[in-house]
């Protein structure tokens, strides 16, 4: 039986995630909690017919925060005594719960408050139809069953749903009941990627002056990750400054930042100074952000990191490893939705070019259908998914064409053709003026191949060093090879930068390769 103290305890050792309006009407509701005999109720209403908008809807009392009021907390105390007559000298203050925003353009703040001995409802507004009094106990666990999807005004969320005596429960006071059920649980409310932007949204919005950052050469998934947070980051009035180990390669070069950059040596620690927060995207993997590790120690403890790769060891005191994700962009995505950013259209087209371009048009999506969802609404919000396609996978260049020819003139296939193997060396690429960009995508092409089940392709990137990439079939995961020779990645996609002569190379990637072709997963 859940009482008022354990409440009051709830919200007091969990700080209630305040959000950016971007322009919205801010609001304010007043959850009227009931204690009688031992018994929590909370008060809802259930809004008149006659409204044009909402009508018949159960929500919160509350409104508009008009000018003249002191605060949110007096606009929701006022709408309250208006709706089902409530005595503010009565209610305790128990505290907030998160903001949320909607897609009808409001921001609304919850506050909480808890009124002792019984309650006789009195509406005395035209807005309400009727007052529904309900046991809080009875929807702390029927809203874990059923959701629903709302799109508008550049947001796209889900809401649970709840059902009490013959009414459904939906939309914004749905979600603010599912946070209440879920403080006084003791439990986060939402998934890994939602607890994490309630841990990292306060620190953007406290910073000034944020960093940006992603791996070594660049692709669309980490570019498109830095071009959505830079854009939301503007909206807020902050500073964005770009630190990237290499430039936006020539293939991408259809994205182009808003903000000022600095690259590969012009990246000192003087670049760290006066700035608030430093944001990794696409690696957690120190290595693999290049000379921008440079920034690592001088912005300790102002480290955010978000990947969707298997492992990452930058040490950041926030770093959230999404491996269900079919891409970074995927993860951030569903970061700016949590923090209620309206995606403009160049936050929507990086976004879309992250996702096609990491799951090679949603060749590899680990079948979920996640990654369509998102995709499909970044299309509605103005991404142009033609030209961005095309802009992808609808030319090579000539060096990639020649480091392909090489690569399949001196192929090795064992184990029955289902693992191909193939190299080339630094001299080689750099007769034909190639970049490792081409050179990318020989493992997955190999990986297309009738037959193959697994494909590393190796690039030499100095005497005895070589860069490997894996492809592999579904049912043929490499993603703890990858690791085993220090690299990351996916399941069916990683790397990993290796030692020795190439037949000493291969030799210990033989082994491994075979165990995995010959014990296929279901």
């Amino acid at each position: 039986m859940i009482h008022g103290d354990q409440v009051r305890r709830a919200l007091a050792s969990r700080p209630s995630l305040q959000l950016p309006a971007f322009g919205r009407q801010e609001a304010a509701v007043l959850v009227v909690l009931v204690e009688e005999e031992g018994q929590l109720r909370v008060v809802l209403t259930r809004r008149s017919r006659k409204l044009p908008t909402h009508a018949g809807e159960v929500s919160f009392p509350g409104g508009r925060v008009e000018p003249g009021d002191p605060s949110s907390l007096e606009a929701a105390l006022r709408e309250a005594a208006e709706e089902v007559g409530l005595d503010q000298a009565s209610a305790e203050h128990l505290g907030e719960l998160d903001d949320t925003v909607t897609v009808t353009g409001y921001k609304i703040r919850p506050h909480v408050v808890l009124v002792k001995g019984p309650f006789v409802p009195s509406p005395q507004s035209d807005e309400v139809e009727t007052v529904l009094v309900a046991p809080l106990d009875g929807f702390v666990d029927t809203g874990k069953k059923y959701s629903v999807f709302v799109e508008g005004r550049g947001l796209r969320q889900t809401f649970p749903l709840f059902m009490h005596e013959g009414h459904i429960i939906w939309g914004a006071t749905a979600r603010i009941l599912s946070t209440l059920c879920a403080a006084v649980e003791g439990r986060q409310a939402g998934d890994t990627v939602e607890q994490f932007a309630r841990a990292t949204i306060p620190r953007l919005l406290d910073a000034k002056r944020v960093i940006l950052t992603t791996h070594v050469h660049p692709d669309p998934d980490g570019l498109g990750c830095e071009i959505a947070l830079e854009e939301m980051l503007l909206a807020l009035g902050k500073q964005v400054v770009i630190a990237n180990h290499d430039t936006v390669p020539d293939r991408f070069s259809f994205i182009a930042f808003r903000s000022p950059g600095v690259f590969g040596d012009d990246i000192v620690e003087e670049a760290a100074r006066d700035a608030d927060l430093l944001f990794v995207v696409d690696t957690a993997e120190e290595a693999r952000i290049g000379k921008a590790a440079r920034l690592l120690k001088p912005m300790s403890g102002k480290v955010i990191v978000t990947d969707h790769h298997l492992k990452g060891n930058m040490g950041a005191e926030q770093m959230l490893l999404e491996s269900s994700c079919s891409s970074t962009a995927e993860i951030i995505y569903r970061y700016l939705t949590v923090m209620g950013f309206p995606l403009t259209s160049r936050a929507a087209n990086a976004l879309y070019a992250g996702i096609m371009f990491d799951t090679h048009g949603f060749r590899f999506v680990s079948n979920r259908s996640d990654p369509f969802r998102v995709a499909a609404h970044l299309v509605d919000l103005g991404a142009d998914a033609s030209t961005i396609q095309e802009q992808l996978f609808g030319s090579v260049s000539k060096a990639h064409a020649l480091v392909l020819n090489t690569a399949l003139a001196r192929a090795r296939w064992e184990f029955d053709g289902k693992w191909v193997w193939s190299d080339i060396t630094r001299e080689e690429l750099g007769s034909f003026r190639g970049t490792s960009e081409d050179a990318g995508e020989v493992a997955p092409f190999f990986s297309t191949i009738e037959g193959v089940a697994v494909a590393t392709f190796a690039r030499q990137t100095a005497n005895g060093e070589y860069k490997l990439a894996f492809r592999s079939k579904r049912e043929y995961p490499i993603g703890h090879i990858c690791q085993m020779l220090g690299g990351g990645g996916h399941a069916n996609a990683g790397g990993a930068t290796v030692y020795g002569t190439l037949e000493e190379i291969f030799e210990k990637v033989r082994l491994a390769v075979k165990a995995v072709v010959e014990r296929p997963q279901a």
